[in-house]
């Protein structure tokens, strides 16, 4: 009888060590983002290699929407990784990878996407993360390129 409590402890113990820390992962919060406003982005870009927006840089300028609306506005050599396919971390770990700083822009303020897209980045680990404070929106207020087949759409 003492010889089977103590299996049920053990087994107890076994599960409760499963249920607490082993069977949970780290979620990734709002905390967790590093928003930036595009001057700021463009101070971390041009310290990258290979010039601001060539297409030799390291630099990582990342548009989660969908291609749709990427085709009609984007920050120039920016690459659409859409983030409403199963596809995205597939996609990110190959455009990804030995890429940095990555930057990542929605449409306009408090992006949802392109929160959701640069969370899911942190938790690949593929390299640091910064999300553009206003998306493209703000890009285009502040004067900077746009391109695209409608750029001028930006904020209509």
């Amino acid at each position: 009888m003492p010889n089977s409590n103590l299996s049920r402890l053990f087994l107890l113990t076994l599960l409760f060590g499963f249920s607490t820390g082993l069977g949970c992962s780290q979620k990734t919060s709002d905390r967790d983002l590093q928003p930036v406003s595009p001057s700021e982005a463009i101070d971390l870009a041009s310290k990258g290699e290979g010039g601001l927006f060539s297409k030799t840089s390291k630099v990582a300028w990342v548009d989660p929407r969908s291609p749709k609306l990427y085709d009609e506005a984007h920050i120039p050599n920016s690459i659409n990784i859409y983030f409403g396919t199963g596809e995205f971390e597939d996609m990110a770990t190959l455009e990804l990878k030995g890429r940095g700083p990555i930057i990542v822009y929605g449409t306009d303020y408090q992006d949802v996407l392109a929160n959701a897209a640069s969370k899911r980045l942190i938790e690949l680990k593929i390299g640091d993360v910064y999300t553009l404070r206003g998306g493209l929106l703000q890009w285009a207020k502040d004067g900077n390129e746009v391109a695209g087949s409608d750029p001028g759409s930006v904020g209509k």
